[in-house]
């Protein structure tokens, strides 16, 4: 997960900030909420853990997708070009679309946590969905002025998913 979420963001806010366009006609789509049962009650004595994070490693492999990732990398590519060009309503814009989007990924992440047996993993899918959760963050986006200042944002949301990507082995 850690190496997808760095190129398909990168690579969205290269093309992004390099065309310095202010449309985000081809990014509005927003994540689809993946069909999930949430459970709830806890689970059986006879569930099969192994199978069970199999099945839920599974599923958060396809919450977090180049298709998921790079329209949120435009919207703060887009940003970054509105900052450097003074334009407030279009930075604005950015950044609100950049939140919605990461709240769609976040909310499947949290909604993922209900299928997991494992404590370990329902821990390790909330503290990733914490971790996308900075994308839509307004005080990180904030601190965005060129690309060159993705590199703490991309750190710090790997720090959060590392957990995740040991117990799935992304």
């Amino acid at each position: 997960m850690r190496r997808l979420l760095t190129v398909a963001i990168l690579a969205a806010l290269v093309s992004t900030s390099a065309a310095c366009s202010q449309s985000d006609e081809s990014s509005t789509s927003a994540a689809s909420p993946t069909s999930s049962s949430s459970r709830t009650s806890s689970p059986s004595p006879t569930v099969d853990l192994k199978a069970n994070t199999k099945a839920v490693c599974d599923k958060a492999a396809k919450i977090v997708t180049e298709d998921t990732v790079k329209p949120i990398g435009t919207q703060i590519g887009l940003m970054i070009a509105a900052r450097q060009q003074k334009n407030k309503a279009a930075e604005t814009q950015a950044v609100n679309k950049a939140k919605e989007l990461t709240d769609a990924l976040v909310k499947q992440a949290r909604e993922l946590k209900a299928e997991a047996a494992d404590p370990k993993l329902q821990a390790a899918l909330d503290k990733a969905a914490d971790g996308l959760a900075l994308f839509g963050s307004t005080d990180h986006l904030a601190k965005i002025k060129a690309l060159g200042d993705m590199d703490k944002l991309l750190a710090d949301i790997q720090a959060a998913s590392a957990d995740l990507d040991t117990i799935c082995a992304f």
